[in-house]
Formats: C-alpha cells, sequence, structure tokens
C-alpha cells in the first residue's frame, strides 16, 4: 500500500515504470513502440531504484563502494556541488582529471591515468571514476568511442564507474547514446546509472533521482541506507504514471528541447556579439564561456573579483571556473534555462553593457564600482 511502509528502493510498480522508462529512453530510444514486457525483459525492475535526488545516491554509492579518503576521479571542469556530495559524508576526495587535449571531447585514458597516479602519489586509494554525459557545464556529449575507453580504462584499474546522464533527454543538437546502449546493457558490477527528474523534466523540487546497477549486493546496501533518503509513496506513484504515459512523455521532451534550443540561441548569439568564445553546446542548460580577457588580472582573484562586480553591478550570477576546477582563470557557466527567455535577454544585454564599460576603461579596471555602474540595471 501506499500509506504503509514498503521496499525503501521503490514500491515495485514505481520500479517496473522506471525500468520501462530507462528501457525506453536510454537503452532503445528508436523502439518507440516497445511493449511493458519487453521493456521489464531488457531491465529488471530489481535493479532500479529511487532516492532523494542524485546527489543523494552519489554520496551513498560513494559510501558504499568507497572508504574515507579514497579517491574519487572526475573530468574536469565538473559540477562544482560534486566536491561535497562525495566528501560530506562518505569523507571521499573529488580528483579533477585535466585533459591535455580539448575538453569538450572528454578524458583520455592517458588523462585518466596521469590523474590517478598523482593521487596514488599522494597516498590516497583512487577506488571510483564518476563522470556525467552530457558533460556539465560544458554542454557537449561524449561519444560512444570516449566512454567505452574510459570504461575499460577503470575496469582495468579494477574501479567503479557512475555515470550521470541527468540532462540524457536534454538535447537539441546532436545524437546522444546512453552508457546502457554503448555497453549492450552490461553494466556488470562496476558501472552505475544516474539520472534524476530534476534537469530533464525541470523539476529539482520532486528531489527525485533513480539508479540503475547490476551489482544486487550494492542494491541490498543502498536499501538500507535510503531509510535516510527514500522518496515518498505518494510521489513514486505519481511519476509512475507518467514514466509509462508515453504521449505525454515524447510531447514534453519535444517541447522542452525546442524551448532549450531557443535560449541556447538566444544566449549565443549576444555572447557572439559582444565577441565573447564559448564552447558550442550540444545539451544542457548552460553555456561555458571564456571572459578571460575581461579580467583585471590572470588569476583566481581577478575572476572572482569580475563575479563580484556582474553580482553587484548587474544581479547578474554565473558559476565561476575556479568552481568548476577549470585551471584557466576567466571561464563561466551560464544557466540560461534558469530564468524565461525575457529575463535572459535582459540580463545579457545588462551583460553586454558591462563589457562596453570594462573595455571601454580598460586600464581604469578599478574604478569599475558598482557606484560608477549604476545605469547597468534600468
Amino acid at each position: 500500500s501506499v500509506y504503509c511502509y514498503n521496499n525503501t528502493l521503490g514500491l515495485p510498480g514505481a520500479r517496473e515504470a522506471l525500468a520501462y522508462f530507462l528501457a525506453k529512453h536510454f537503452l532503445y530510444p528508436e523502439r518507440t513502440n516497445m511493449t511493458f514486457g519487453d521493456a521489464l525483459s531488457c531491465i529488471r525492475p530489481e535493479l532500479v531504484c529511487y532516492g532523494a535526488g542524485a546527489s543523494s545516491l552519489i554520496s551513498h554509492l560513494a559510501l558504499c563502494l568507497a572508504e574515507r579518503g579514497d579517491a574519487v576521479l572526475i573530468p574536469a571542469p565538473y559540477y562544482a556541488a560534486f566536491d561535497v556530495d562525495l566528501k560530506i559524508i562518505s569523507g571521499c576526495i573529488a580528483v579533477p582529471v585535466h585533459c591535455k587535449g580539448n575538453p569538450s571531447e572528454g578524458p583520455t585514458p592517458r588523462d585518466l591515468e596521469d590523474a590517478a597516479l598523482a593521487a596514488e602519489a599522494k597516498g590516497m586509494r583512487v577506488r571510483m571514476l564518476l563522470i556525467t554525459n552530457p558533460c556539465n557545464p560544458i554542454g557537449t556529449i561524449y561519444t560512444p568511442e570516449v566512454m567505452k575507453e574510459v570504461i575499460e580504462w577503470a575496469r582495468s584499474r579494477d574501479m567503479h564507474t557512475i555515470v550521470d546522464e541527468i540532462y540524457a533527454l536534454s538535447t537539441f543538437d546532436g545524437q546522444f547514446e546512453s552508457i546502457l546502449r554503448t555497453l549492450n546493457n552490461e553494466l556488470g558490477d562496476n558501472v552505475h546509472h544516474i539520472w534524476a527528474l530534476s534537469k530533464d523534466f525541470g523539476a529539482s523540487g520532486f528531489r527525485m533521482g533513480t539508479l540503475y546497477t547490476q551489482n544486487e549486493k550494492l542494491l541490498r546496501s543502498l536499501a538500507n541506507l535510503n531509510i535516510f533518503s527514500g522518496v515518498s509513496h505518494p510521489m513514486q506513484m505519481m511519476i509512475a504514471e507518467i514514466f509509462l504515459d508515453d504521449n505525454w512523455v515524447y510531447d514534453f521532451l519535444y517541447q522542452a528541447r525546442e524551448k532549450i534550443r531557443y535560449s541556447y540561441e538566444l544566449c549565443t548569439r549576444m555572447l557572439d556579439e559582444m565577441v565573447i568564445p564559448f564552447f558550442p553546446a550540444k545539451a544542457g542548460i548552460f553555456v561555458y564561456a571564456d571572459f578571460s580577457s575581461l579580467l583585471p588580472e590572470p588569476t583566481a582573484e581577478g575572476e572572482a573579483k569580475f563575479a563580484s562586480l556582474l553580482l553587484d553591478a548587474a544581479r547578474i550570477i554565473m558559476t565561476p571556473g575556479a568552481a568548476q576546477h577549470d585551471q584557466k582563470p576567466g571561464m563561466f557557466r551560464i544557466c540560461y534555462c534558469f530564468v524565461s527567455p525575457e529575463l535572459l535577454m535582459m540580463a545579457m544585454q545588462r551583460l553586454d553593457n558591462i563589457i562596453v564599460k570594462i573595455r571601454t576603461h580598460r586600464i581604469h579596471w578599478d574604478n569599475l564600482t558598482p557606484e560608477s555602474m549604476s545605469d547597468i540595471i534600468a
């Protein structure tokens, strides 16, 4: 019953609905007419579960699979909250993996090995790899070949890999292939798939993340931890109804992608007009842009000063690259889907005004105070 205690990993019907959803939209997205029975023959409901958000599940995975002080490799730049997700309960240490090539193409085994050796030289045991695809903050999609290579590398070291696909259904340019498909649904005991409703369904307040793993021992451990972070039964039943409503899901995702595309094109068009370089994105809800030419100095302090000016003078918040472990000062993530297109346009116009002032008064940067820029906010 929805009103009684039940399996902390999820109600049976809700886990069946999740298995159906994952099979249809991640494993075999081209099979739009897949039946409920066919889907459950591909992904067993007892291998999926719910948790109070993706962060909660990542924290639990770290607690179950690693020991305090173990290293978790994460390709940089990466989502700033991962540091806390991995450390606050399990005590794991996030180790950025800096790509020697283009970071939008993903890490190479050499990049991963160098980061692992550096961590081991500091006395850490490298236990896990956490990779987000599509990438946050860059918004690019790693190819199946890249994903295969990094997982093969992790397996060669007897490591676990967490694949966070929280933006998988928010693509607008290019084809995304889930790790479920790339590995032919053969995750084994060491690859674990994370997804949540917060981004693709714009429902971060639901606090509902999902895990698919073929490691049954891990699931038994999670069943104990999920007592503290399970999803309420009424919420599970409501989401199960949505997962099973094919017409609604397809229509919602189509409309969402079109809105994302519209805001992305608005944002990047104005960045082009400002002559601000950025990584072309194919998915997600953000643009990763290079404001390094505007900094008072090419340092983390210069980046922080620029961020403060944006907030104080224009009420604009962008995530600094330093918070995402980018080695280059001046990189910022713009979340263009957080507001309506009208507010986005207003923010980009304010940003443009600030950039004009900085470029005009380049040798007098210290004079660019909120008071001297009071006309930014009309």
